[in-house]
């Protein structure tokens, strides 16, 4: 009997030790814009902060942890703005410094006045398939000192990422959209076509299309492109200057998706409202090399735009 009780604890044990399964949700948690501290740090999230060493050494949250946006992209210039092809060593590297999808996190930064690298981290972790991950600045630290003193970081079991290619765009298929002309579908990756449920080449839609239940003529017109660069940037160089363009091309700098906190600036929505980009629309970010875009992106989703995507390469990768 003795025997029996002991093997029933081991397998409890086993059990209790293996892999939770990777939960992707379909809709993102609208964040206020006037979350408190202290909800922000409800629930002992890891706290990743993506300033630059220097700053991060001279203060910083205890047990928060130094990353760069760099970290999980392309080291070669004109595709740094894509992320690693390898997500699933990225998944591997994140479990080690205590998250899987089901982790809570808080991204600190420098908010408006950084370059928008709180919301890369961001909307790479929700690729990933982690959910509930906050933006914040860093000027509040003092407010977002852990209540009780850090154990340190624990790792969590490996786990294999479930990619949410919504969030993201190629740069066929962006071009594809941008001259509103079907692509050909020869040239989609194994990744994507697998993502799409193995479309054949040749199928009538393209693959954005397809990720929001549409045929491609449906979603051409649907979509616009979110030029989030600064005035000047936009005024020296833009997609409306090339030709063939035919999409709607809006310039709205990314900033303006975020309040002084770093949270996502309901207010924004008046502005792009005025602009024509509304919920339903199929709304293509674009930046220089897919920072500033990927952060308005992550905005955007925590605001309710559901067809909002990032076209990580950006100007870098198209020129």
């Amino acid at each position: 009997m003795r025997f029996i009780i002991f093997l029933l604890l081991i397998a409890g044990l086993f059990t209790a030790c293996q892999e939770k399964a990777t939960k992707v949700t379909a809709q993102e948690p609208i964040i206020s814009s006037n979350l408190s501290a202290e909800k922000i740090m409800a629930d002992n999230p890891v706290i990743l902060d993506v300033r630059s060493p220097f700053e991060y050494n001279l203060a910083h949250v205890p047990g928060s942890i130094n990353v760069r946006w760099e970290d999980f992209s392309e080291q070669s210039p004109e595709y740094r703005g894509l992320l690693l092809s390898d997500l699933w060593n990225v998944a591997r590297r994140l479990s080690l410094i205590g998250i899987d999808p089901d982790t809570k996190v808080v991204v600190l930064g420098k908010g408006r006045q950084g370059n928008g690298e709180e919301g890369r981290i961001a909307w790479t972790l929700q690729v990933l398939g982690v959910r509930n991950v906050i933006t914040t600045v860093h000027t509040s630290y003092r407010e977002l000192n852990p209540k009780e003193e850090s154990e340190g970081i624990k790792n969590k079991p490996y786990w294999k990422p479930v990619v949410d290619e919504s969030l993201r765009i190629g740069l066929d298929d962006f071009k594809a959209y941008a001259f509103q002309e079907l692509p050909e579908m020869k040239s989609m990756s194994r990744a994507r076509s697998k993502a799409l449920g193995g479309l054949p080449p040749g199928a009538l839609d393209a693959p954005v299309a397809s990720l929001f239940g549409m045929n491609f003529n449906d979603a051409k017109g649907k979509v616009v492109i979110v030029d989030v660069r600064g005035p000047q940037e936009f005024a020296i160089n833009n997609l409306t200057k090339i030709k063939g363009v035919k999409a709607p091309v809006v310039n709205i700098e990314w900033r303006e998706f975020f309040n002084d906190k770093g949270l996502p600036n309901k207010e924004v929505e008046k502005i792009l409202a005025a602009k024509g980009v509304t919920k339903d629309k199929i709304v293509m970010t674009i930046s220089n090399h897919g920072v500033r875009s990927a952060s308005a992106v992550y905005a955007l989703r925590s605001m309710g735009f559901r067809q909002s995507l990032n076209y990580a390469g950006g100007y870098e990768q198209w020129k």
